[in-house]
């Protein structure tokens, strides 16, 4: 029996990636991205707030928010080549961090 108490086999984890992005790399980020990503969906999450909002924006008006200040964060899902990514960037304190990881194929 594993650790957790369940017989299941064990599914290897893919990496993760964090990195805190000052200004000029996240203007970068959002241009790659509208420019070579074929974009799955974007979801925000405004200060305060448990939910995001109903209808997503565009990459752009999210990339302008996000740069605003006006939401805390927001998740980007995308495809780059044959590989399906999702990006997670909070706004903190010292700048927005971004995690990253492959989604699994399907």
């Amino acid at each position: 029996m594993s650790a957790s108490g369940f017989d299941a086999p064990e599914v290897p984890l893919p990496p993760v990636q964090i990195a805190m992005l000052d200004p000029g790399t996240l203007a970068r980020l959002f241009d790659d991205l509208g420019r070579d990503a074929e974009l799955v969906s974007v979801q925000v999450r405004a200060p305060g707030s448990a939910r995001g909002e109903a209808a997503p924006p565009s990459l752009e008006e999210a990339r302008a928010r996000l740069e605003a200040g006006t939401i805390q964060g927001l998740q980007l899902r995308y495809r780059l080549g044959p590989t399906l990514w999702c990006d997670t960037l909070l706004r903190t304190p010292a700048g927005v961090r971004l995690v990253r990881i492959e989604q699994p194929a399907r």
